[in-house]
Parts: C-alpha cells; sequence; structure tokens
C-alpha cells in the first residue's frame, strides 16, 4: 500500500485523526511531515519524505506551496477552498478536496482502482 504525507497544519485540524485511520485501516502508512516535507516534531523517521526523487505515495496539505516541493512520484492533494492563483511561478497540486474526508476517500479509490 502507499505511504500517505500528512503536514502537520492538516493533521492538527479538528477531527484529522479519525479520518486518517481509515487509511491506517485501509493498510497505507500515515506519515506526519513538517511543511517542508521534513518529519514533523515527535514524528519517526520514515525513510523518504515526500520530496524523495522516486518515493511513491500521497501528500495531504492545506497549503498550496507545498505542492512544488516534492518528487513527482508523490501526488499532492490540497485540502481546503480554493485560494486566488498567487502571481508568478505556481505548483499546482493533482488534486484539490473542500475536506480532509473528502481527500481520503479520494486517495483510497484511486488505490482501489490502481
Amino acid at each position: 500500500m502507499s505511504r500517505v504525507y500528512v503536514t502537520s497544519e492538516t493533521y492538527a485540524e479538528p477531527g484529522a485523526r479519525d479520518v486518517l485511520a481509515r487509511l491506517g485501516e485501509a493498510g497505507h502508512e500515515v506519515v506526519v511531515v513538517s511543511a517542508d516535507g521534513s518529519p514533523a516534531s515527535g514524528q519517526p523517521t520514515a525513510g523518504n519524505g515526500p520530496d524523495a526523487a522516486g518515493a511513491p505515495g500521497w501528500l495531504i496539505t492545506t497549503d498550496p506551496r507545498a505542492c512544488g516541493r516534492r518528487s513527482s512520484a508523490v501526488r499532492t492533494i490540497l485540502v481546503g477552498p480554493r485560494l486566488p492563483t498567487p502571481r508568478g511561478p505556481v505548483a499546482r497540486c493533482d488534486v484539490e478536496a473542500r475536506d480532509l474526508s473528502t481527500a481520503v476517500l479520494e486517495i483510497l479509490s484511486r488505490e482501489a482502482m490502481g
């Protein structure tokens, strides 16, 4: 199964642990990372972070800038309302979800479909 990186800001949202537990029940590994992709304080190092080349997985974030700081093998999900596009180079997330539950369902469905 896949490794799912969740930024610490997203993990801190109310109810996030319960929603993310669904990924663990499906066999996915959930790793909490800081906004720059390094393991969050108090979290074990998971080997390769979302910015490591060739490490497949998912990154769930509420910060659109985090989508540009990861390897091309990691698919990204931006949680929350769509923000205005800033000027300059923009790194787009692969998927946008209105909330964390929708993001988890997106991962589960895409992983099930192969």
